[in-house]
């Protein structure tokens, strides 16, 4: 499966498993609809460890700028209806772990999150290059779920999880079936940036950058 998609859009993915919706998340930022007097993006999850990707180490946290460009998101059901902000962080969990994070707010400034989707990676692979960028192999083992309005709620059960009984302010884990784990992607990574690509569930074939930069926080 490959998606493909312009320039500065992000697609977090969502595989197709038998206990949650087939919708994937898909976001269009533009250099219009950047909030550049927002505070950073933060995250609870935990840095640790890094992961060497060519000859720079990946490690800490790392995240984009804040997209308030939401109401075409709402439109596409792409994005709670009570969200005015989204942004996404990458952060390294240990020397083959990480965790690729979705956030949507409540406010304008990415300030108070509604909804918030981990995508849980392990067993990281770095192979080959390709100029800059690098293949990379990850096991899905876990999807994480927190929404903190009704509004998400009723949301993201409708259209991320169907099967999800999801409650207000308890985040859900959702354990990914062995079989199904494997991701296939592009990683390019410089001192102080990372960028990942569209991921294949099949094979390296035509992963390519997305566009959205994430800087080290």
């Amino acid at each position: 499966m490959k998606i493909n998609i312009p320039l500065l859009i992000l697609i977090i993915l969502t595989l197709s498993f038998s206990s949650c919706a087939k919708k994937e998340e898909s976001t269009t930022a533009a250099a219009s609809n950047i909030c550049t007097t927002c505070d950073p993006l933060t995250s609870t999850t935990t840095a640790d460890g890094s992961i060497t990707v060519g000859s720079v180490e990946l490690s800490g946290k790392y995240a984009t700028s804040c997209f308030t460009n939401v109401s075409t998101l709402i439109d596409d059901d792409d994005a709670p209806s009570d969200a005015k902000s989204y942004g996404f962080l990458f952060i390294v969990r240990g020397n083959d772990n990480a965790t690729q994070e979705t956030n949507y707010y409540t406010d304008s400034t990415c300030t108070t999150k509604g909804y918030t989707k981990k995508n849980v990676f392990d067993n990281v692979t770095v192979g080959s290059a390709s100029g800059s960028n690098h293949q990379v192999a990850v096991n899905l083992t876990k999807v994480k779920f927190l929404v903190t309005t009704t509004v998400a709620e009723t949301w993201a059960e409708a259209e991320k999880c169907s099967s999800c009984d999801l409650i207000v302010n308890t985040e859900y884990i959702m354990n990914i079936s062995a079989a199904v784990q494997k991701e296939y992607n592009q990683w390019n990574v410089s001192a102080k940036t990372f960028e990942m690509g569209s991921a294949n569930i099949d094979n390296y074939d035509d992963t390519e950058l997305n566009g959205v930069k994430y800087t080290k926080q």
